[in-house]
């Protein structure tokens, strides 16, 4: 576990990921347990008991998406990666990043395994290792490298070894050399040669036949050339059951047997053109890694495992969180809630993380009318309301639905709703404090519409405006704020003179670099309780209060993608490579990268009209923030120390000079304070600690004047008074 140290001295960040794991690049198996290289970490699948372990970035691995594995004889799996290679315990309970400099590349492709010898595959060529006996002690290796010089092509696809020679497919043909690596003894295969194709996707070596696997079919190594078993099929992966080859095909005929020139296709009961990666036979139990049929690996379609009295495929998925790819966040007292949606066939509805750690699920196959879940938003009744980006076309039935938790109940809100004008898509939702809900229309509409609370009223706001809206921001006095990007791009504001429904004395205004933007490329954004407005402007953080518009820049060299208030009135702002800090009373910025904290998170290109790319979302009632993107769900949660020693009571700023604000840290959870003047006069009573980084914050009355204060803190722990000074 990673402990990130954080604004003041008692506060430390916790981050872990939750991540969908159905979509198994390699399984490798041994007795009841199935290792999977998956689109979400390394998985362990207990196939007997039906339980799942999982490892992820957070746990120590360089990445959440794994894409090859390997046993070793010494109770190690090694795990290969597009950022290297890991060595992990079978138990979980140790990780050991291999030194990247000793890799031909950090991008591992293929690893095979025979006693202490480890052998590696990756773009970039080969290597060796001989760990001698000690995996887990780098020091001590012998290592090997080849290269594209002493190969085929230096793309490494598959790995094997007989009892001689040790066999390496690429993308260029087939090589074979001894296990000395005697140079003499190199001989390279090609189409001239026999094969079907110089595309090696497997090499499988089964009691003492070398089988080849290609794009075009497969192949059986004859002393110097190879014969031709089956052509006219991709091959993707090879293994056995009792005298029969089980081959991993094509996305339409997924699975087939091979038996003495006979072949079968068996894909009975597995998903639809799903990818079938790999195969694995353990204890004579025949199981499959499945990805999906699209082209992204956000989810997966778990396991199979072959049913040889009635010939069907069983599946099984870890129950866990719908997509990796996450577009919106928004967590309440029920739990959070993740809108999956990618504008595409590969989106994936939206997901519930409850408060008993559990995933349910909601897609078109339970009860949604489209999977396009684009945003989601809790509501002040409590309700959570999505939003669909985007329909087939403007007529579509369903644009906006909500959920009810407490009683299990759907609304659901069709297109051209009393009257609306239609649309393709909902670009958000938002709410104000009286419940009525703003919705920004894209195309044909390109208006801002409100619905009353009642959900009767239906009214639309400004002028048409076309572009791409981001994120909607309401203030308290009545003013509504959009983010714009595309080729317009800006800020508009909408002045409603809290007349909400009354247009004839609306202001409208549209806002450019002009007028002092950082950039025309707006994304999320805010208010607090002041009504100072807060935006995600590409390049920093841009403020509007009473005084224009000022800019933060300089803190992240990557996009500013979004913003969040925290408890405290802190502003925290989260680009493609950390995620920082403003703290508008004290004007300090702050906050750390990703790789600081090693963690590791992928975010889209912002293109067309794919403009919602993540999901952020300060969490109070799990003291955390929430981050969503392309591999998962990341919560970082907030760590205090809850019973501090009074004497480290820190009262600041001290003197509080021309501020408003002075915060009391390191005080326990259960403390109460009282703030007197040097007279005794009773200032302020029974202030408590916020629950999320545990200080208080007191806004000081415009009536105090400057002078000596004094701070009595009272707690199970004891009483401690403390002073403090204020300068007006």
């Amino acid at each position: 576990m990673i402990l990130i140290f954080l604004l003041v001295t008692n506060i430390s960040i916790s981050p872990e990921y939750y991540t969908n794991t159905n979509y198994y690049y390699e399984v490798v198996g041994k007795d009841s347990i199935i290792y999977g290289a998956t689109n979400g970490g390394l998985v362990a699948y207990n196939h007997l008991s039906g339980t799942f372990k999982v490892l992820t970035n957070t746990d120590g691995l360089q990445t959440n998406e794994q894409s090859c594995l390997a046993l070793d004889s010494s109770e190690y799996i090694w795990v290969g990666n597009e950022f290297g290679l890991a060595l992990v315990s079978q138990d979980f309970s140790n990780i050991y990043i291999y030194p990247d400099e000793y890799l031909v590349s950090t991008i591992t492709q293929v690893i095979t395994c025979s006693k202490d010898s480890i052998y590696i595959g990756s773009p970039s060529g080969f290597l060796f290792i001989d760990t001698k006996g000690t995996p887990a002690d780098f020091s001590d290796d012998t290592r090997i490298k080849l290269y594209e010089i002493d190969l085929p092509s230096g793309n490494v696809l598959s790995i094997a070894l007989d009892s001689a020679y040790i066999w390496v497919g690429t993308d260029e043909g087939l090589a074979r050399f001894t296990k000395d690596f005697n140079p003499d003894s190199t001989q390279q295969y090609t189409t001239s040669h026999g094969l079907l194709s110089n595309h090696i996707n497997k090499i499988a070596i089964i009691d003492t036949s070398i089988y080849v696997a290609t794009d075009l079919g497969l192949n059986l190594f004859q002393s110097d050339h190879f014969d031709t078993l089956l052509s006219g099929y991709e091959i993707n992966d090879i293994n056995y059951i009792g005298d029969s080859l089980v081959l991993a095909l094509d996305q339409i005929s997924q699975i087939g047997f091979y038996y003495q020139g006979a072949f079968t296709i068996a894909k009975d009961s597995l998903p639809y053109r799903c990818k079938v990666l790999s195969l694995a036979n353990i204890n004579s139990n025949l199981f499959c890694g499945l990805g999906n049929r699209y082209v992204r690996d956000y989810y997966g379609e778990g396991i199979g495992r072959y049913d040889f009295g009635d010939n069907v495929w069983s599946i099984t998925k870890n129950k866990c969180m719908p997509s990796n790819h996450i577009s919106e966040i928004t967590a309440n007292e029920y739990g959070v809630f993740i809108a999956c949606g990618a504008r595409s066939s590969e989106s994936r509805g939206f997901g519930w993380l409850n408060n008993n750690g559990a995933w349910i699920n909601f897609s078109t196959d339970s009860i949604l009318p489209s999977n396009h879940i684009h945003r989601c938003v809790t509501a002040p009744d409590k309700k959570v309301w999505f939003g669909i980006n985007a329909f087939d076309d403007d007529t579509s039935e369903v644009m906006v639905f909500s959920f009810d938790w407490s009683n299990n109940e759907w609304n659901f809100i069709r297109n051209r709703y009393n009257n609306m004008e239609g649309t393709v898509a909902i670009w958000d939702i938002e709410f104000d404090n009286n419940n009525n809900m703003y919705l920004a229309l894209a195309g044909p509409s390109d208006k801002l519409w409100v619905i009353d609370s009642a959900l009767n009223t239906v009214y639309f706001l400004g002028d048409r405006r076309t572009g791409f809206n981001v994120e909607i921001a309401v203030d308290s006095a009545g003013k509504i704020w959009r983010t714009v990007t595309g080729a317009e791009g800006g800020l508009i504001m909408i002045d409603t003179k809290n007349t909400l429904f009354d247009r004839s004395d609306d202001y409208f205004r549209t806002y450019t670099e002009s007028d002092g933007l950082l950039s025309k490329y707006a994304f999320g954004c805010t208010v607090d309780k002041n009504n100072n407005l807060y935006v995600a402007n590409e390049i920093g953080l841009l403020i509007h209060n009473d005084t224009g518009f000022s800019g933060i820049t300089g803190f992240s060299e990557e996009e500013v993608l979004d913003v969040e208030l925290d408890s405290e009135g802190r502003v925290w702002i989260m680009t493609r490579d950390g995620i920082y800090y403003y703290d508008p009373v004290f004007n300090i910025m702050s906050g750390w990268t990703y790789s600081g904290i090693n963690v590791h998170i992928e975010f889209l290109v912002l293109s067309n009209e794919i403009i919602q790319i993540q999901g952020f979302e300060f969490d109070p009632l799990r003291r955390c923030f929430w981050i969503g993107g392309e591999i998962g769900l990341l919560k970082l949660a907030v760590q205090i120390d809850t019973l501090p020693e009074l004497d480290s009571v820190l009262i600041y700023p001290n003197p509080v000079v021309d501020k408003n604000i002075v915060r009391i840290r390191n005080i326990p959870l259960d403390a109460q304070v009282n703030i007197y003047a040097i007279s005794g006069r009773l200032i302020a009573e029974n202030l408590l600690p916020d629950e999320v980084f545990g200080e208080i914050v007191w806004e000081i009355p415009e009536d105090i004047g400057s002078g000596l204060y004094f701070a009595l803190i009272k707690s199970d722990r004891g009483n401690k008074v403390c002073k403090f000074a204020i300068v007006r």
